[in-house]
């Protein structure tokens, strides 16, 4: 069976740089610097807050006319389809002609176009000198109304740093089974249940475990939200994902966070963690190989960091 290669383009802010970089190695198993790149792996985007569209290369070409030419040859035909001239790199200089160009490529499709609720969308674009068409997926950005849950509070996950949580979890494979063992009010959570990811949650404060199951019901999922220790957990799962709670850092609170390591690893044989300062010589004395690391800051001020940890038992 062929593999079928693919374009991505990604966006982000200046703050997002590096946890762009963070999940797409995860996702896609290599360093990616540039903001359009190739792939034979297929990611869906949506389930990205950086993959703006996929496109899934029928032609690839020198000319726009090759493209046309080559549709012409092989009758290329749909029902129910959208040209879309994606735009990949700033600058472009054909996309100020993108109707036209849309309108040839639609003129040589069999079939009839939908432009309201298309059933498949065509992408052409025309990238470093080379035009690309092909089968267009776009971010369909549904995921933003997750943000707007009815509990929350002001310490909760950004809604962008979940999904790169899940990402790093599941690096795209749905089968695997995800834990949030401190899931707090289920940001994570929905992240994954909006991913198609089995994941479940557990957490200490009954009050907030019940916010965390009505999030979870306002947006019509079905999973498990236990009340209760992660000690108490008996299950193994192949991921856990834990946003380790944190305040003045005392001993005390580091005895804490070390201990829900500790019981995070005893569930599951990876481990994803956020944390508020660097603990790396702690997870290393724990017997845990760090993988790969991200920090990350909530404000142009970078007074605030969280850092994201991969771990894997020794």
């Amino acid at each position: 069976m062929k593999n079928h290669r693919y374009i991505y383009n990604v966006n982000y802010n200046e703050l997002e740089n590096d946890l762009c970089s963070f999940e797409l190695k995860a996702l896609f198993g290599s360093q990616i610097e540039e903001k359009v790149f190739f792939s034979y792996k297929e990611i869906d985007p949506s389930s990205s807050p950086f993959i703006k569209n996929r496109i899934k290369i029928i032609y690839e070409t020198e000319t726009l006319e090759d493209i046309l030419q080559l549709m012409e040859n092989n009758e290329l035909r749909a029902s129910g389809f959208l040209v879309k001239y994606v735009e990949l790199e700033s600058g472009d200089t054909n996309f100020k002609n993108r109707k036209n160009i849309s309108k040839e490529v639609g003129l040589r499709i069999y079939g009839f176009p939908s432009f309201k609720t298309p059933k498949i969308k065509y992408g052409i674009s025309c990238y470093k000198q080379r035009w690309y068409l092909g089968e267009l997926v776009e971010n369909n950005l549904l995921w933003r109304a997750l943000k707007n849950k009815p509990y929350s509070y002001s310490s909760a996950l950004d809604g962008n740093i979940a999904k790169v949580l899940i990402n790093l979890a599941g690096q795209g494979d749905t089968t695997k089974k995800l834990i949030d063992p401190c899931c707090g009010v289920g940001t994570v959570i929905l992240e994954g249940l909006f991913s198609g990811y089995d994941i479940k949650g557990c957490e200490i404060n009954s009050k907030i475990a019940e916010s965390a199951r009505l999030n979870v019901m306002h947006y019509e999922y079905e999973t498990e939200i236990t009340n209760g220790d992660i000690k108490d957990i008996q299950e193994d799962y192949d991921v856990a994902i834990v946003d380790l709670p944190y305040g003045n850092f005392s001993e005390f609170d580091l005895e804490k966070q070390l201990e829900i390591i500790r019981q995070a690893t005893r569930i599951s044989k990876k481990l994803i963690l956020v944390s508020s300062k660097d603990i790396a010589d702690k997870l290393l004395d724990e017997k845990l190989n760090i993988i790969d690391y991200c920090k990350v800051y909530k404000t142009v001020k970078r007074d605030f960091a969280r850092y994201i940890w991969i771990c894997k038992k020794k």
